[in-house]
């Protein structure tokens, strides 16, 4: 029988061990906490991986979801909030959404960038469309100029991919930059090119980029074959205007194709493309057109003015030649009046290429019926 003056040195030393392993556990739970944290993050960075290769397709609907859960499960990322917003846009079809995440995007890249390794391409490029979206033009410039001056101008310019000269594309353009812009869309299309993968979406923006530099030099083969393929690898990229798409298919004599994407136009072009929908058609019905005029010249050389008074000039022909055949919209074209729309098409054709406009020039020289009707 232990005796009560034993008592006390009994539960001390119960005490005691109960304290020591009490204590030895401590780390142990510590040490699961930490992992259960670790694990759960984890499995939030895989979440937002998944994402951003949905947005990066440009899946914007899918990865919104996607995004959203990443977002929920308490991951703070900078790069996550700005995909977010401009998901949400699409999606919701306000810039509202976008602009109210992006809110919380900019304190968090701003954070990251100053970090060890933290200021990437893509981190500054988001930053710079954020201050353009709020018109702080200075905080705007110094973004991109950073961007640009460490990656364009940096170590190792030819290490950067397909999706890295888009980005510095798009900085050149905020900086106002018009031929170094043009220089890196032509090399992220050229980076596309020879590697194997990469995402569409940015290869189409790229593409259509291009196309669009190309239409404006006159290179119309190349612009045709560029929206073409932009188009094809992603379809949903609105950035592939119509209007510029159909004037290069016009330019190569793709008349039906041209007649389809002037009817798909509904943007502020859309009057013009219903003019250049009806020059297509009657360019198809006198195919294959000369590339010469009557006096042999070269209807691409003919300067502007000289272009314009032929134009009026053909038409006042082709006018006579209906009246003298009697002819309406809709009926066999009698051979005398296909030799004169054969003509006037095609310096129109020529004269909409170099304008880029119809409507008003037709209406004031009273001859908007003979394309129209």
């Amino acid at each position: 029988m232990i005796s009560s003056r034993a008592m006390p040195d009994a539960f001390s030393k119960t005490a005691v061990r109960r304290g020591a392993a009490l204590l030895r556990s401590i780390p142990i739970v510590l040490v699961a906490m930490a992992c259960a944290s670790c694990s759960k993050e984890s499995a939030a960075r895989r979440t937002l991986a998944q994402g951003m290769a949905l947005y990066n397709e440009g899946k914007y609907a899918e990865a919104l979801p996607v995004l959203q859960k990443a977002r929920e499960s308490g991951l703070k990322d900078g790069t996550l909030l700005y995909q977010l917003g401009f998901c949400r846009e699409v999606v919701e079809h306000s810039p509202e959404p976008r602009r109210e995440t992006w809110r919380e995007a900019e304190p968090l890249l701003a954070q990251e960038i100053v970090q060890t390794g933290g200021a990437t391409l893509e981190r500054l490029y988001y930053l710079t469309v954020i201050h353009s979206d709020t018109d702080r033009f200075d905080d705007m410039t110094k973004y991109a100029r950073q961007a640009v001056e460490q990656f364009e101008k940096g170590p190792n310019p030819n290490g950067l991919g397909g999706e890295d000269w888009f980005r510095l594309g798009r900085l050149h353009d905020f900086l106002s930059e018009a031929s170094l812009a043009e220089a890196a869309y032509r090399r992220s299309v050229s980076a596309f090119s020879k590697a194997k993968g990469g995402a569409a979406s940015y290869r189409s923006l790229a593409l259509a980029r291009v196309a669009d530099y190309d239409l404006a030099a006159g290179h119309f083969p190349n612009a045709a074959e560029e929206f073409d393929e932009a188009l094809k690898l992603y379809p949903p990229n609105n950035q592939i205007r119509p209007f510029h798409h159909a004037l290069a298919l016009l330019a190569v004599h793709r008349y039906e194709d041209a007649i389809a994407r002037f009817g798909e136009d509904k943007g502020e072009t859309s009057t013009e493309s219903q003019y250049g929908g009806d020059l297509a058609k009657k360019a198809k019905a006198v195919e294959p057109l000369d590339d010469k005029d009557v006096d042999g010249s070269l209807i691409q050389r003919l300067p502007d003015e000289v272009l314009a008074a032929r134009v009026k000039e053909t038409a006042k022909d082709f006018r006579a030649a209906r009246v003298k055949n009697s002819y309406q919209p809709g009926d066999s074209l009698p051979a005398e009046v296909a030799l004169h729309q054969k003509r006037f098409v095609a310096l129109l054709i020529e004269y909409f290429l170099r304008m880029r406009a119809m409507q008003e020039f037709t209406l004031k020289e009273g001859i908007a019926d003979l394309v129209r009707r």
